[in-house]
């Protein structure tokens, strides 16, 4: 059996339902929530945890992100939202798939050092205290482990509530207070 044959048996074993698995030529994976799809990229070099993390990460759309409020929620603030509403929504469903499959979490951290130590997210040498609020959020849900962000007194009550999320409607409401932070702060423009 091929790896990709048995990574696409791991995909519809962990999200407990029959979804689709395809391998295609992307530069990053995602899953198509309307046609219940995992896509996965095709890399050169991949390990088998950057591999599963990959898989943990699309299935955990699979099982947590609703179709319905996600497409309602983006278009009701515009397209600057959806990538704080991501964020958000990502952090949430990686701590929910490794609580949920606790053998998965090596896995994780072993694909996000891989993914860290290629630069996949384009921060080597770069001075983290400039970056936005939300991405530096981001990065400290996917390699907060490898970097030491830091975050003021205001801004760590963000994460402490970021690490807590249960529920679709957290994500949102967490989210828009984001989003609106950032335009009342001018950080984002247009929508």
């Amino acid at each position: 059996m091929s790896q990709f044959a048995e990574k696409s048996i791991l995909a519809k074993l962990l999200a407990t339902e029959n979804v689709m698995v395809e391998h295609q030529k992307v530069s990053t994976a995602y899953f198509d929530l309307q046609n219940r799809t995992v896509v996965l990229p095709i890399f050169k070099e991949m390990s088998a945890d950057l591999y599963d993390l990959l898989i943990g990460h699309e299935v955990g759309h699979a099982l947590e992100t609703p179709l319905q409020g996600w497409h309602s929620s983006i278009s009701e603030k515009g397209a600057g939202f959806k990538s704080f509403l991501n964020i958000i929504e990502d952090a949430r469903i990686e701590r929910k798939m490794k609580d949920r499959y606790p053998g998965i979490r090596r896995s994780f951290y072993n694909g996000y050092k891989e993914l860290f130590e290629k630069n996949f997210f384009g921060v080597e040498g770069m001075d983290l205290t400039k970056l936005k609020f939300i991405d530096r959020i981001n990065l400290h849900a996917k390699v907060g482990a490898f970097l030491n962000i830091q975050f003021s007194t205001e801004e760590q009550a963000f994460v402490d509530r970021l690490d807590k999320l249960q529920t679709w409607d957290d994500v949102v409401a967490l989210a828009t207070e984001l989003y609106e932070r950032a335009e009342t702060s001018g950080i984002v423009t247009g929508k």
